[in-house]
Formats: structure tokens, sequence, C-alpha cells
């Protein structure tokens, strides 16, 4: 059986962020920034990536012509972006060089699937194969020709028949459809003769 403490070291939660730096960097930020988040228990600190020189990057549009480097601070204390972005800014950073975001938001996890996508779209495309290495084999027969067609309007027959007996036709009188003619004698609904 486990002990109180091993279940409370199980059940430790870590809280992910993502700083996104433009421009150039500050004077020993990296080891500034650890110290100022070192009260939330920084668990790890680490440059992710830094972007090339871009005409609009993606979370500066009022920005041109930077480049873009983010890190990423898990930490095991609850910490969320406000608080992130009050430390950087007391770092005398100005507001609008630097965006933080959760590692969970709509934004970040969309980033996440457009690089992903992005390492799929390096793959060659089918059509620019000359021999469709990926084409499954089909049988023909089974979509095409005389024996599906017959095999086809077999299946339709059967079906009307079902679906009359589901409807109780193949129960009604066959005399039902028998041409009968009254005798002229009769009289008219109207009741002429």
């Amino acid at each position: 059986m486990k002990t109180f403490t091993e279940y409370l070291m199980e059940s430790k939660k870590f809280y992910s962020h993502k700083i996104k730096l433009a421009g150039e960097l500050p004077e020993n930020f990296v080891e500034t920034i650890k110290a100022r988040l070192a009260k939330y228990e920084v668990a790890s600190f680490e440059q992710v990536q830094k972007t090339p020189i871009q005409k609009l990057p993606i979370d500066f549009p009022e920005m041109e012509n930077v480049e873009v480097t983010i890190f990423e601070v898990t930490t095991e204390y609850p910490v969320n972006p406000p608080q992130i972005e009050q430390e950087l800014k007391e770092m005398d950073i100005d507001a609008t060089r630097y965006r933080v975001r959760n590692s969970s938001e709509p934004s970040e996890v969309d980033q996440v699937m457009m690089d992903i996508e992005d390492d799929e779209d390096d793959k060659q495309s089918l059509l620019d194969q000359s021999n469709y290495e990926d084409q499954s084999t089909i049988d023909q027969s089974d979509y095409f020709g005389d024996e599906f067609n017959k095999q086809f309007l077999q299946d339709l027959a059967k079906a009307s028949k079902e679906r009359l007996a589901d409807l109780g036709y193949d129960k009604l009188n066959a005399d039902i459809y028998s041409d009968k003619t009254e005798s002229v004698e009769s009289a008219s609904p109207v009741g002429s003769k």
C-alpha cells in the first residue's frame, strides 16, 4: 500500500506558461526572470525556440521585422499570466514587447497543431508520385460491370418485396385487382340506370 507522501507526490500539479519576447533580450534576462519567478517554485525554465525575423510576428502584429524568443516556464505553484506579466513589467520591459500565454490556451494549442501540420505537409503529395504507391487495390467488379448490375437489380427486387411484406401488402386478397365488370342494368352511383 502506498503511503500518504507517495499519493501526495503523484498528485502534484504543474502549471505551464509560454513567455514570448519580441526583439533583443535584455542583459541577464534569463537569470533575472528565474530569480523573480522563484517564489512560484520554478520546475523548469527553458528557451523553446527563437523565430527568424518576421515581417509581422503572430503575437506582435504592431511590430515589424523582429525575432521572437519563446521561453517555456513550468511552475509547481499556481500562477496566471497576469502575474508573470507583472514580473516582466517590474523588470522595465516595454509591455508591447512581451506576451505571456497559458500553454492550454486555444491560440497556443492552434500554433502547436499548425506546427504538426507543417511537419505532415513536408511529406510528398500523392499526386506528385509517378507510381501512386499508397493507392489501394480495388476490385473493379465490386463496383462496375454486368455482374454488378445484375446483383444490384436482384438486391433492389429483394428490398422491394421485403418492404411490401413489412407494409402488409403481401396478405391482400388477390381478387381486388381482377377486372370485374358490373352488369349494365345496375344503378349508377347517382341513381340513374
